[in-house]
């Protein structure tokens, strides 16, 4: 019906106008989420976000926007501990007291991946979840805003 091509193009405006309203295209979890149901071979640009929990895994740092990693609409960066390193030279926190709380910019390619749970012998359990990941691999491209 004309009232329904009119709601769906009124809705498609709205996202539209939505993410073109970060102005500076700069994602939030939320505008990030958007963009990759509207691309999910992933989204380049910038995403800001205040960092919930910090998670040491196998020689990684993940800095997560929400306190549950589980959580769908959650913004993981990951970093190596090589980058970690880089970021905290000369400074005498720890990664968690340093990220903890504040605001950071990370630019780079975020992607929807799969991941598989294992149990503590490491061996499948058959569950698995979804998370946005954007990997950072030079220190270049991490900036902690609210410092």
């Amino acid at each position: 019906t004309p009232m329904r091509v009119f709601q769906i193009l009124l809705a498609l405006s709205l996202v539209t106008f939505g993410l073109g309203a970060c102005g500076s295209g700069i994602y939030t979890p939320e505008t990030t989420n958007v963009a990759l149901k509207a691309d999910p071979s992933g989204v380049v640009g910038k995403f800001r976000i205040t960092v919930r929990g910090v998670v040491w895994h196998n020689d990684s740092l993940f800095l997560i926007s929400d306190q549950n990693y589980r959580n769908p609409n959650a913004v993981v960066v990951m970093l190596d501990d090589d980058t970690v390193r880089d970021i905290l030279r000369g400074r005498t926190q720890t990664a968690e007291q340093y990220f903890m709380g504040h605001e950071i910019l990370a630019t780079g390619l975020a992607r929807k991946i799969r991941i598989v749970v294992r149990n503590r012998e490491g061996n499948l359990t058959g569950a698995s979840y979804e998370q946005v990941r954007i990997v950072i691999g030079d220190a270049a491209d991490l900036d902690v805003l609210s410092r």
